[in-house]
């Protein structure tokens, strides 16, 4: 088996129609092939985030520009990674996420003693007062701004996900994005066979359900094809 390399980042999907502790039927395995063929097929999805991160004196921000977040965790950590987000793992190179203005997230502390997000907040409130498209600039740097916990915990739940964001910039659409759903923006971030570097199934069932089927065949150039077990061997 070919040896996967952080330069890989992987974007995780399926927490909206299966809770990974639960077990896999083939109804699910089947809407994971399906989600699978929807991102070859129309793009990676890109939707507002909605996470706000408390600061200092009650500040807080909200980052709701749209994403896609990618992350480079070591595989061997993607089964624990997949609780939160969902067991389908679809993974590209760092620079198709370069090349789309994307780059790694800048953590930082949620609650009482996160005082950058209350300098974050300061410069919000001014910019409230000023020109709108400043203020629009402002919130993609809040895009990429993440939460290492949740508000005041000390665990750093989120930190070892080491993540990496797309952020909507207008300047995409057309070459790497296309629209969707503009009234609730959502878009896609256009997909070629060849971009497809690493895809990580839930079990080895939905795997070989998934590459016995031509019409996926045709979605996707050789990628390395392995399963959340697989990964717990790097």
């Amino acid at each position: 088996m070919s040896i996967l390399h952080t330069k890989f980042l992987i974007h995780w999907t399926g927490k909206d129609f299966h809770q990974p502790q639960n077990e896999l039927s083939d109804d699910i395995r089947n809407q994971y092939i399906d989600r699978l063929i929807d991102v070859l097929q129309h793009g990676f999805f890109m939707k507002p985030g909605n996470e706000t991160i408390w600061g200092t004196n009650k500040a807080s921000i909200t980052g709701r520009i749209s994403r896609t977040c990618f992350t480079e965790i070591k595989l061997s950590l993607a089964k624990e990674h997949a609780t939160k987000y969902g067991s389908l793992g679809i993974g590209v190179n760092r620079k198709y996420v370069l090349e789309r203005y994307g780059g790694p997230v800048f953590y930082v502390q949620n609650g009482s003693n996160s005082n950058i997000i209350e300098n974050f907040y300061k410069v919000l409130l001014f910019l409230d007062k000023h020109k709108e498209e400043i203020k629009k600039e402002f919130a993609i740097i809040c895009g990429y701004i993440k939460n290492m916990s949740e508000k005041d915990q000390e665990e750093l739940s989120y930190y070892d996900e080491l993540e990496w964001r797309i952020t909507h910039l207008n300047r995409l659409d057309g070459k790497y994005v296309t629209t969707q759903d503009a009234s609730n923006y959502i878009y896609r971030i256009k997909i070629k066979p060849e971009d497809i570097k690493v895809i990580v199934f839930p079990d080895i069932k939905t795997k070989n359900m998934t590459l016995i089927r031509s019409d996926i065949n045709k979605l996707i150039d050789n990628p390395i094809c392995v399963t959340l077990d697989d990964c717990q061997d790097f």
